[in-house]
């Protein structure tokens, strides 16, 4: 989804009383008037609302003197006034949490910073900018640049801008160095990031980018994160001491997003709460999306997890997007990773459209766990991993993943896509696929436990050298496998398909 530039942004419902002057205002000298003055989308004069300049409240903004005080005092005039703060060019240093309430609007002036100077353990209560009282949603809060919010070094830990509110707008700003904290926490419905800036993070865990705990409607257009932890978040808190803990989200997206994480993973969807056991009963993630984000993991690219709520992820779809894995450590872990855990919510009807890991080092996917159902790759290239992981993609658990229109690479002798080696795969479908470079004494597909498995109209292709690379093995756990309409073509293995299964249907492949 582009943004339409050419468009007013969506006025507040505390500029909503205010008129809206022309594009064109008019600059009166001594009285008579005359020059036009063209006055772009974003500036507090092109709504008419009333103007305030944080200079006026006392601030001295030079870096040295603290500014606190005059800044809240500016945001608390804004939303009494249902004005526009301006934060002209200057650092403002503050030693405290800075409070938003319903109606702040702050327009970040080129050349201003809001300087954070203080260390806070992380989490909301602690955060730079943040709701006054987060038993109450700070509705209409409108935050817009070309300004910049950052600590004076990554020693100032904590969360840099944590909002709970509907209808907020954070726009064309940049957030330049935090550590120890999410860059941004977000819930409350229909908020709104576009062309937001976050850098020069600490390279540690801990540090992430934009994290969404809650509401519904939120959509992030543009953004630029570089995280050392997650960078791209919908992740409800799952600690029961924590504020706004174990909250929905729904009907969220990341749309034309990039950016990197130097330790962690780029884009994830959890319900998953490290610190300990407890159960998260409210949590849930549906209808959420992310489409055109492209950027750079280091543990991890994509990761889905269910492994503390009771209730689903459902509805999630990932489209044109592509993590580039060339950073990550050559372990055993997975570039791509869907999992549920026993007793715990599913993933249903998560959807993967023409979206890839490029450069893998490890293996490039592995879904797993009983609750995880209704997964589809669609479009998608799974490439061989450079590093010494021996398997493309691994399919454990759970039941109806589907892989369309697909192509796996097996070079260097990979073990190309695997199917059930821990727990069986119930209904697996594999149609329209290519499988190449198929090693020596490897195939394409290798069914270990899936029971009704479908692998049709998929074309299969021999590494060079090489005379011993097969299609499909069908394992003795499997019972009820179609293996139909393939193209065999290109290996030259005499045992093309080996069934060691029950009731196993081959018919129609083209070169068998």
């Amino acid at each position: 989804m582009d943004v339409d530039t050419a468009s007013p942004p969506p006025r507040s419902p505390i500029l909503a009383a205010y008129p809206v002057l022309s594009r064109r205002d008019v600059l009166v000298v001594g009285g008579l008037a005359a020059l036009p003055l063209l006055v772009p989308w974003g500036h507090p004069r092109a709504s008419g609302a009333v103007v305030l300049n944080l200079r006026d409240y006392g601030a001295v903004g030079d870096g040295v003197a603290d500014d606190t005080a005059a800044v809240q005092k500016l945001m608390d005039a804004t939303a009494t006034q249902a004005a526009v703060g301006v934060v002209p060019a200057g650092t403002y240093r503050c030693t405290s949490s800075l409070h938003l309430r319903t109606g702040v609007q702050l327009q970040l002036e080129s050349g201003s910073k809001l300087l954070k100077d203080w260390a806070v353990a992380p989490g909301l209560a602690g955060a730079f900018l943040r709701n006054a009282d987060f038993a109450a949603r700070a509705n209409a809060v409108r935050i817009t640049g070309p300004g910049t919010i950052g600590a004076r070094d990554h020693s100032r830990t904590g969360v840099i801008l944590a909002v709970y509110g509907d209808d907020v707008l954070l726009r064309d700003f940049t957030i330049d160095t935090y550590a120890g904290g999410q860059a941004v926490m977000f819930a409350g419905d229909r908020g709104r990031m576009e062309r937001v800036r976050i850098v020069n993070s600490a390279r540690t865990t801990g540090t992430g980018g934009i994290r969404v705990i809650g509401g519904t409607g939120f959509l992030a257009t543009a953004c630029h994160v570089e995280s050392g932890d997650d960078a791209l978040q919908f992740v409800p808190i799952g600690d029961p001491s924590a504020l706004l803990y174990d909250l929905p989200i729904s009907g969220g997206s990341f749309v034309g997003c990039t950016g990197a994480s130097t330790t962690c993973r780029f884009m994830v969807a959890l319900l998953e709460w490290t610190g300990g056991d407890t159960a998260m009963r409210n949590a849930a993630i549906t209808d959420c999306s992310f489409r055109d984000c492209r950027g750079k993991g280091a543990n991890r690219g994509i990761v889905v997890k269910n492994s503390h709520g009771t209730k689903a992820i459902a509805r999630l779809s990932f489209t044109d997007c592509a993590v580039d894995m060339a950073g990550a450590a050559d372990a055993q872990a997975q570039e791509i990773r869907i999992q549920t855990e026993p007793g715990r919510g599913a993933i249903t009807d998560l959807t993967f459209t023409r979206t890839s890991i490029t450069n893998p080092v490890n293996s490039v996917l592995r879904t797993s766990g009983p609750g995880t159902r209704g997964v589809t790759f669609d479009q998608c290239t799974f490439a061989a991993p450079s590093g010494g992981t021996d398997v493309v993609a691994v399919v454990d658990g759970g039941a109806n993943v589907r892989m369309r229109r697909s192509s796996f690479a097996g070079t260097r002798g990979k073990r190309v896509l695997v199917a059930g080696p821990i727990a069986p795969v119930g209904s697996l479908t594999v149609e329209e696929c290519r499988f190449t470079d198929i090693g020596n004494d490897r195939w394409g597909v290798d069914l270990v436990a899936a029971p009704g498995a479908r692998v049709a109209t998929s074309t299969f292709t021999r590494a060079a050298g090489t005379t011993t690379a097969r299609a499909v093995r069908v394992s003795a756990a499997c019972s009820g496998v179609v293996i139909e309409g393939n193209d065999l073509t290109g290996l030259t293995s005499t045992t093309k398909i080996t069934d060691n299964g029950t009731g196993t249907i081959v018919r129609n492949n083209r070169g068998a």
